[in-house]
């Protein structure tokens, strides 16, 4: 009986961290493309600090790639939790 609560339920984490995932590594990949574009010139794209403080374009792709790497970080961490429920579904 707990071996079915436990597939279930590691069901269910598995499809929300597999989102999760292809959600931050998508992120990661916008995040560069962003800085990189933003340097180049184009002005569509805003990036700031906080409220009302935005990012000098010199620090785009510096900043861009500070950010996309704690999200590849994240996703490591997602993706061996990925792994762990996947492990758990084998019976």
């Amino acid at each position: 009986m707990m071996k079915v609560f436990r597939g279930f339920f590691c069901s269910l984490a598995l499809i929300v961290l597999a989102v999760l995932y292809v959600g931050l590594v998508v992120s990661a990949i916008i995040s560069i493309l962003a800085g990189i574009l933003r340097t180049v010139g184009i002005d569509a794209i805003k990036m700031s600090i906080w409220q009302g403080i935005d990012l000098p374009v010199v620090f785009s792709i510096p900043f861009a790639l500070v950010i996309s790497g704690l999200l590849f970080f994240c996703s490591l961490y997602i993706k061996r939790s990925i792994t762990f429920c996947f492990s758990k579904l084998k019976f």
